[in-house]
């Protein structure tokens, strides 16, 4: 749970764990698609404040193929203080996985990786394309998922991402 005194009202709003465990799932539905034995636990903590991002989300490269070491590469300056700011998304991302845990949507292995819940989700809320901000994070985290899941490993993107896990 967020702690309500931290975050002002317009942040609560935003970070609610109901939309950013939305951001999270469709990250993770995109991954397992191609890999089914799931996304590892740590990477929620990457791909959340990487989506919510706009700054970063909307220059995410255009295709998966690209890879990260050479978009990072691209974008040093925009990557600069991400590690400090991923960290400042931690208690975001654990409300948010602890909402989808908490509801069926996600569930996670003896080996730390998440996979899709019983419970399943829609795939494009009708809320999401009344807001272009809503729209961008759920495109970036969709390409996310798939990014990374063609990525060698999650230590690998910890490391171009300059992220001490």
């Amino acid at each position: 749970m967020l702690d309500q005194s931290f975050y002002s009202e317009e942040e609560l709003g935003l970070f609610n764990p109901a939309y950013t465990g939305f951001i999270l799932y469709s990250s993770i539905n995109e991954f397992v698609s191609f890999k089914p034995d799931g996304m590892h636990c740590a990477l929620a903590f990457v791909t959340v404040p990487m989506a919510m991002n706009q700054l970063i989300s909307y220059k995410l490269p255009t295709t998966y193929k690209t890879p990260i070491a050479s978009w990072v590469a691209s974008n040093e300056g925009l990557l600069s203080d991400f590690a400090e700011q991923a960290e400042s998304y931690n208690s975001i991302v654990r409300a948010a996985i602890s909402f989808l845990l908490e509801r069926g949507l996600l569930s996670i292995n003896d080996s730390g990786y998440f996979l899709i819940g019983e419970n399943k989700l829609v795939k494009n809320p009708a809320l999401f394309s009344k807001s272009s901000d809503m729209s961008g994070a759920l495109r970036a985290s969709r390409f996310l998922g798939k990014w990374f899941s063609h990525a060698p490993s999650t230590e690998t993107i910890f490391a171009q991402l300059g992220i001490r896990p």
